[in-house]
């Protein structure tokens, strides 16, 4: 792309092409020709027809861009209609969602667990909550002890759980169910 950046109007039509063959089209919603950037309005989907509703936010980097067109140039500023403001809460939302994911995830890794008792890590954090599940050392394995009560020693199957008190909990057998709901997902 040349120094000379052209700026784009809101509500302009524009076909971007990338360095790396992606064909990039929509209406200009923003443009910040100091950072080079272009943020378009784009189809969700191929099909739909005039009566689509539903649209993507893309941003483009135009230093990546081989070529910039624009299809329709926007001149006056009454036609303009201003971008839907955002919603905070549900990006929020989702942001937290995704940490909790990936605290999961990297807790989730013990380098003496079987990747098979890594993923029944996860369901049992994404089951019981993050905090409550840890990973117990027993000799030259890992354990799964969740709530502090109950503890899924190696080769994590039902016949390993064993529970902290007497008589036998509830919780115990729910875990039991999901033990074996797991094993029998993987065959």
């Amino acid at each position: 792309m040349s120094s000379l950046a052209p700026c784009f109007s809101v509500g302009s039509l524009v076909r971007c092409k990338t360095c790396f063959g992606d064909n990039i089209s929509g209406e200009v919603v923003a443009f910040d020709l100091g950072i080079k950037m272009l943020i378009l309005k784009c189809p969700a989907s191929k099909g739909g027809g005039d009566e689509q509703r539903i649209f993507n936010q893309t941003i483009v980097n135009l230093s990546l861009c081989k070529d910039i067109e624009i299809v329709n140039e926007l001149m006056s500023k009454e036609k303009v209609t201003l971008p839907e403001p955002l919603n905070l809460h549900l990006i929020q939302e989702r942001m937290r969602l995704a940490m909790e994911n990936r605290s999961i995830l990297c807790r989730s890794y013990d380098p003496k667990a079987t990747p098979l008792a890594q993923a029944l890590f996860r369901k049992m954090a994404k089951q019981f909550g993050d905090a409550r599940v840890i990973w117990v050392d027993r000799n030259d394995n890992a354990a799964i002890q969740v709530m502090r009560q109950v503890t899924i020693a190696a080769p994590y199957r039902a016949e390993n759980i064993s529970c902290s008190s007497k008589p036998v909990p509830k919780l115990v057998l729910w875990i039991r169910q999901i033990v074996d709901n797991l094993h029998n997902n993987k065959k």
